[in-house]
């Protein structure tokens, strides 16, 4: 499995326009619906799951199957564009995944692919979604997703990926960790720690089995959520995945 070393690089600034928001508009989606392709009638497929264009060229791996990852040929000639424009109105840490739907072709990887460790490719011949990564659209297993109102800030928990990252809007930073596996309490507490000695910065992520609001009508979640990073305290909401045991 081709897999990013992340945890190097733990604060990332971007600059961002002022009418930035969040994560560009999202399409909420039935998760029974994620599978790894949908059989199309001329013979392509819909293909499901997180691109990324980087130091492996662009990869993508599918929903439902995290190992299955591929080489992707860009016949669009618009998924650098599209990567590049969805991170200008957020912050971003280097080889971050997206969300992605596109209709496409698989095939024997050529010469590009194999240079990179991949034996197969997918052809992208349109791109019928590109969103960034949140808590509604990843269809990767994760352990935790927390969101906070105010300020506002997200913060993954991924075994999968093998990070722990949080960006805060507000003040346009990403801090970002290497993934440890937490110390649980009766399946009530989930505790994560990690440090990041290249940028000199430690997280305490605390997740507890505690009815939350965000501050909006509707907006209940099962989990509260206390992140501490180098003594600055962000609190929110949690939302609980599959991948945490």
């Amino acid at each position: 499995m081709k897999r990013a070393v992340f945890f190097v690089v733990c604060c990332m600034v971007i600059a961002c326009r002022p009418e930035r928001k969040r994560t560009p508009e999202i399409t909420h989606l039935n998760t029974e619906q994620h599978v790894d392709s949908v059989q199309q009638s001329d013979g392509m497929k819909i293909y499901r799951g997180l691109f990324v264009t980087g130091r492996n060229g662009k990869t993508f791996r599918s929903c439902g199957s995290e190992k299955d990852n591929y080489y992707v040929i860009d016949s669009t000639h618009q998924l650098d564009e599209l990567y590049e424009t969805i991170f200008q109105r957020s912050p971003a840490f280097p080889n971050e995944y997206v969300y992605v739907e596109m209709k496409g072709a698989l095939q024997v990887g050529d010469r590009a692919a194999s240079l990179h460790g991949f034996d197969s490719s997918i052809v992208a011949y349109d791109i019928l979604t590109f969103e960034q990564k949140n808590y509604r659209n990843t269809c990767i297993p994760y352990d935790f997703w927390a969101i906070g109102n105010q300020p506002d800030w997200s913060l993954q928990v991924s075994s999968s990926e093998g990070i722990i990252a949080l960006k805060d809007y507000s003040h346009n930073e990403v801090y970002l960790f290497e993934y440890f596996a937490p110390k649980i309490i009766n399946d009530e507490v989930f505790t994560y720690y990690s440090n990041n000695y290249a940028t000199q910065t430690a997280i305490n992520a605390v997740f507890k089995r505690m009815s939350c609001n965000d501050g909006l009508p509707g907006n209940d979640y099962e989990y509260t959520a206390t992140v501490i990073i180098n003594g600055k305290r962000f609190s929110g909401c949690g939302i609980r995945g599959s991948d945490v045991q």
